[in-house]
């Protein structure tokens, strides 16, 4: 028996009763479980896309039980942060494959999450978020001064070692945010177009602008 959290990217009907569900953990990487009876209304609502569970499993892939990590408002959220957590799980789905004990993508969704559930701007943690997926993916970008600096142009901006510097020293200028939230855009997109990848939808469509 293996028990992990995970986070489910994706829930489809199998057969009469029940669930296939697709989730990403670091221990794992992604992988496709069978949920014997999930359309159950006792099961069901523990298998819904963008949650973060603690997730047991057989060898057979077979999903044996799943809790809750984190309390989802799920009814409190607007449209900008539920298309956040599909754009999320749709990043994770398409560009994670692989175990990778070193990566944060986990800890990165669940403060997502957090922010998210309190109403808060979260745009910061969206933006760690796509770049652990990105590093964990391989396709890490290189932020090194001359990059920051087009980014930035006329503010200045400290060439800083890692990215969660990056992004936190921009949490009290959304001006700044912005900026780097259509910079870092615009290398999701290369990278999207390069696999051969279709956003289904606009990543302008997770944040709100006013």
């Amino acid at each position: 028996m293996k028990n992990i959290p995970a986070i489910i990217t994706d829930v489809q009907n199998f057969k009469d009763n029940h669930l296939l569900i697709s989730i990403f953990s670091i221990q794992y990487g992604k992988k496709k479980l069978v949920v014997f009876g999930g359309k159950s209304k006792k099961k069901n609502s523990n298998y819904v896309k963008g949650m973060l569970n603690e997730i047991e499993f057989n060898d057979g892939n077979n999903c044996l039980n799943s809790n809750s990590i984190q309390t989802f408002n799920w009814f409190l959220y607007d449209k900008y942060r539920l298309k956040t957590i599909d754009y999320s799980c749709y990043l994770i789905s398409k560009l994670l494959f692989l175990q990778d004990d070193s990566s944060r993508v986990i800890e990165y969704y669940s403060s997502l999450i957090s922010r998210m559930n309190k109403n808060q701007n979260y745009l910061s943690e969206l933006m760690l978020l796509e770049l652990e997926i990105l590093k964990t993916s391989g396709y890490q970008p290189d932020f090194n001064e001359s990059v920051i600096s087009k980014i930035f142009r006329n503010h200045k901006i400290m060439n800083f070692k890692n990215n969660e510097q990056i992004i936190k020293n921009l949490d009290n200028n959304l001006e700044l945010q912005f900026l780097f939230f259509d910079f870092l855009g615009r290398i999701i997109s290369r990278v999207l177009i390069n696999l051969h990848i279709h956003l289904p939808f606009s990543r302008n469509d997770t944040v709100k602008r006013n």
